[in-house]
């Protein structure tokens, strides 16, 4: 029998909510405020110099237990993590008595550069623009870590010299093109949650004005169409205000990102992400139906059909040229989406393996064989990182509590094949409508997972994996303050290659940190993040203590570099899911690319913005 189709409940709450509801949605437009949403971030409650909200960071009690401040993370904020700072003081050599202290505020901030032209042609237009500092620097930058380092200890070169709100469509047509006529660079502003340095104005030659546009005042839902199972939405909306309205009337956009408080749906285009739920939802391009795309020459977007229609399939797909552009030929400024009834039900599962060899011989399982319907993510460690993972555990020990730990280990050991040091750990995510169904497929997962030796270590430990995606950039901010600095890179790999990358690209990091005389050996973990058919997604999380280095971020630009030419000799991508190129992977990018696919995006950049007005320099 097949699960609970949801549509009769969600149409009532849709129609009991909008009072009028048809074929073309909503009659006007809604504004995603404060009141309606949760957690919505502003830059007022953004950190100027680190990742995240200025009331969620780590921090060490008197007593030297690390604990996560502030409640926008459930259960595990507030809370001591009694195993993270041995772990920390042992891997990265941290001392609680020596402290890096951030300078507090940036010393010097250039002036801008104004093209009186340009802002006499757009202020009459009623465009809010600001020249403040404070906002050129807030909008300067996104949250790598060499960004926030140069924050915490350094400077910017260049910062945009002014930052413009466009509150629709068409003030975004005359922003780009009073640029266009006046020779201004724009550079697109989301949620400032970037990873790669796509936001950092260049440098080198860019004597002309540059302007942010920050398109987050451009949130509204333009309709809804029920029927059709679609969205049509402003691109400044940020990703989680847009999912909490949609979960009120029972529907979802299926993906998660790991910056969805942050992010607005623009920049995920932009950037073509994808999020927690891949394997059940899709990628997020998977979910774009259709959007608007500002350019200089003009508006594109797809006509002839219904924004709402199913996909065409006559010729190349003009959409998927502009996803994951990064803002180099244009600005989103519309965006329409297919909806999901939101499964009420969601359930973590996890096993320990004795290897990261049988881990992965158990998601390819499943990943090949379908095991479950209701996959929505998948997630394996290996042995580093799940030191890591046990750092973050809320548990207060007790003598008690540790003697069982003592006799499980030594169960799990000789009658397992379970070792401390060697066994890593997998956690499977299940959503669905049906609990029973829930029940009978965790049961599979688990049957599945002894065949390759692996034991459950339960819901706890699968919901933790899955945090600490979202907490992990706090941490990184933290460690700075005692000489720890960390950074991590996204691939993707096939099955049959995995496990000879991992290896590689581990050595290349030890040995290129050892030629630049980092000690004590270098933190590097592994994780698999998606999977596919064919291979996974994998991240390689990496820190080292920089007390006694002279350069720490050139010495972190080094290990990034030396990593990355590794990653593309031994066959894996140069990004997955979550970071895009920017200028950080720009020169491996283009590395990876034939000729001729260079000579296609140079030409199109030419055709679309053939003077430069989307300067951001990023991809090629």
């Amino acid at each position: 029998m097949s699960e609970e189709n949801p549509y009769s409940n969600a149409s009532r709450r849709l129609e009991n909510i909008t009072g009028h509801l048809n074929g073309t949605g909503y009659k006007e437009w809604r504004t995603l405020s404060p009141s309606q949403t949760l957690a919505v971030c502003t830059n007022r409650e953004r950190k100027w110099n680190g990742y995240g909200y200025k009331d969620t960071f780590f921090r060490f009690d008197d007593k030297g237990t690390a604990s996560l401040l502030g409640n926008r993370f459930g259960h595990f904020s507030s809370k001591e993590y009694h195993e993270l700072r041995p772990w920390l003081e042992q891997t990265l050599r941290i001392n609680l008595k020596t402290i890096c202290l951030a300078q507090p505020t940036i010393v010097e901030i250039h002036s801008p550069e104004v093209n009186h032209d340009f802002y006499d042609a757009i202020k009459p237009q009623g465009i809010i623009i600001s020249f403040a500092e404070q906002e050129r620097l807030l909008h300067g930058h996104g949250v790598s870590t060499i960004e926030i380092y140069k924050l915490r200890y350094g400077n910017f070169n260049r910062l945009p010299d002014a930052v413009i709100w466009p509150e629709s469509h068409e003030q975004v047509e005359i922003i780009v093109k009073a640029a266009q006529k006046f020779n201004v660079g724009c550079i697109p502003y989301g949620g400032g949650s970037n990873y790669v340095d796509a936001l950092e104005c260049p440098v080198e030659e860019e004597k002309r004005m540059i302007v942010s546009l920050d398109m987050r005042h451009m949130n509204r839902i333009l309709s809804l169409n029920n029927e059709n199972m679609s969205v049509t939405v402003e691109a400044g909306a940020i990703a989680k205000d847009l999912e909490m309205e949609l979960r009120k009337l029972g529907y979802s956009l299926g993906w998660n990102a790991e910056s969805i408080e942050f992010s607005t749906v623009g920049g995920l285009a932009a950037l073509r992400s994808s999020g927690l739920r891949r394997s059940m939802y899709g990628d997020f391009e998977n979910s774009i139906i259709n959007m608007k795309f500002v350019t200089p020459i003009g508006t594109i977007k797809q006509s002839g059909h219904s924004i709402s229609s199913p996909p065409i399939f006559s010729g190349p797909d003009i959409t998927n040229l502009l996803l994951g552009s990064e803002g180099t030929l244009g600005v989103i400024t519309e965006l329409t989406f297919k909806l999901h009834y939101l499964a009420p039900y969601s359930h973590y599962i996890s096993m320990y393996f004795p290897s990261f060899h049988q881990g992965l011989l158990f998601l390819r399982e499943i990943a090949q064989k379908k095991v479950v319907n209701n996959l929505s993510g998948a997630r394996l460690v290996d042995e580093t990182g799940l030191q890591l993972v046990h750092g973050f555990n809320t548990a207060t020990p007790t003598v008690t509590t540790i003697f069982k730990e003592v006799l499980k280990k030594y169960y799990w050991k000789k009658f397992k094949g379970l070792e401390t040091g060697k066994m890593c750990l997998a956690a499977i995510l299940i959503d669905g409508y049906d609990l029973s169904k829930i029940e009978s497929y965790e049961k599979r997962i688990l049957n599945l997972g002894e065949n390759f030796g692996g034991v459950n270590s339960g819901y706890d430990l699968g919901e933790r994996m899955f945090f600490m995606s979202k907490g992990l950039p706090y941490l990184r901010d933290f460690l700075l303050d005692y000489y720890a600095i960390s950074d991590y890179l996204d691939t993707s790999a096939s099955w049959s290659n995995i496990e000879a990358l991992v290896d590689k690209v581990k050595e290349t990091i030890v040995t290129t940190c050892r030629a630049q005389n980092v000690r004590p050996r270098p933190y590097i973990a592994v994780r698999v993040d998606h999977l596919y058919e064919t291979g996974v997604s994998l991240t390689f999380t990496y820190g080292f203590n920089c007390r006694n280095l002279a350069d720490p971020l050139g010495t972190l630009r080094r290990v990034d570099q030396v990593a990355l030419v590794e990653i593309l000799r031994s066959n894996g991508s140069v990004s997955h899911f979550t970071t895009g190129i920017g200028k950080r992977k720009k020169e491996s990018f283009v590395e990876s690319l034939s000729e001729p696919a260079i000579e296609i995006m140079k030409n199109v950049k030419k055709t679309l913005d053939p003077t430069n007005i989307f300067c951001s320099q990023n991809l090629i």
